[in-house]
């Protein structure tokens, strides 16, 4: 063991709790224990407790964010997200796999995704969602080598040569499974979907195929809750409301920024303005 002391001040930047299976289930008993995370194995509520042990305020610590455009099919991240998210979600559909239908906007905030998706896993914990997109459409946006990645390990995407394929071997009603795909593509056609998805992304689905399928499973992605800090990057005490001397927090520890539900790629500003004025408070 080694013990370093710190002379102008400590800033707590160690992220988020979204692999802490105990508290994260502490703070929403509905994740299951063995959903797996898209964050790295250290991404655990350690130096959070010890912050609440000394005094610090704690802000919306239960509000965890899920991503939706993530697989059962892969461990961790993966390519899934991007896969799914710039590609069958903006050219395809997501159905219900015991039903054939659509059941949410592909492009809808991330808390309204997951919450569907989470909907369909809760009445049957292996009925996972899929999203697919014709292939010509499905990664026309994506470098071959993140392609290449995704379609790798053999598991991840499944390429099919027809609708009917698409319910054989994922177990969805061909009939049903066909209907929504008419039926989406009436949509495009009319320039106005069923879920309100956005006009600009509406392109029709070749009927005749074939297809790229991914399997869909929200994972712990974002923890918006964590320590109250005032606009100093101060750590603020739960006995006096005022900081807590010498101790500053930036980026995801931190509560009480992006509210219920954050939206993409706005944690890096989050990590790099607070981080620059904790920085330039104790210098």
């Amino acid at each position: 063991k080694k013990t370093l002391k710190a002379k102008k001040g400590v800033v707590l930047a160690a992220g988020g709790f979204c692999r802490d299976k105990i508290f994260r289930k502490l703070q929403d008993p509905r994740i299951p224990d063995d959903v797996d995370s898209t964050n790295h194995a250290g991404a655990t509520a350690g130096v959070l407790l010890k912050a609440f042990e000394i005094g610090a305020y704690p802000v919306q610590v239960d509000w965890i964010q899920f991503g939706p455009w993530a697989s059962p099919d892969e461990k961790g991240f993966g390519t899934a997200p991007i896969l799914t998210q710039q590609g069958t979600f903006k050219y395809g559909i997501a159905v219900d796999v015991r039903t054939g239908k659509r059941f949410m906007n592909e492009l809808a905030d991330r808390k309204t995704r997951a919450d569907a998706e989470f909907k369909i896993l809760r009445e049957d914990p292996k009925a996972y969602p899929i999203t697919f997109a014709d292939t010509k459409m499905a990664f026309k946006d994506l470098s071959e080598e993140v392609i290449s990645k995704g379609m790798a390990s053999g598991k991840l995407v499944g390429e099919c040569a027809s609708l009917d394929e698409i319910a054989s071997k994922y177990g969805v009603p061909a009939d049903a499974l066909k209907e929504s795909v008419k039926k989406y593509n009436e949509g495009v056609k009319a320039k106005k979907d069923e879920f309100g998805k956005q006009e600009s992304a509406l392109s029709e689905i070749n009927e005749a195929g074939p297809f790229y399928v991914i399997r869909l499973s929200p994972k712990p992605h974002h923890t918006m809750g964590g320590l109250k800090i005032n606009t100093k990057a101060e750590v603020l005490s739960s006995k006096t409301n005022k900081p807590i001397p010498g101790l500053w927090a930036a980026g995801e520890i931190t509560g009480g920024t992006h509210g219920a539900s954050r939206l993409g790629t706005v944690a890096i500003t989050d990590c790099i303005v607070f981080g620059m004025i904790a920085g330039e408070q104790i210098a």
